[in-house]
């Protein structure tokens, strides 16, 4: 997927394309985990949620692995 990601940005704005998607992403999943993670247990009283959490997460990725278009 990352080289996939590399090679649909032109080449003249690759590492700036790619590395600002990249640090979104790890922001949004990374960085709000532990609040989502401590408001799921919070809200349901059950600490498995997190699980729900990380599967949000790998569906999310799954989606876009399967929506992308195959090069020629």
């Amino acid at each position: 997927m990352v080289v996939y990601l590399i090679e649909l940005m032109p080449s003249d704005v690759r590492t700036a394309g790619f590395s600002l998607a990249y640090s979104l992403a790890t922001a949004l999943f990374g960085g709000f985990t532990p609040a989502v993670c401590t408001w799921l247990i919070h809200m349901t009283g059950n600490r498995a949620m997190p699980g729900l959490w990380l599967s949000f997460a790998a569906a999310a990725g799954l989606s876009a692995a399967l929506t992308t278009k195959r090069g020629p």
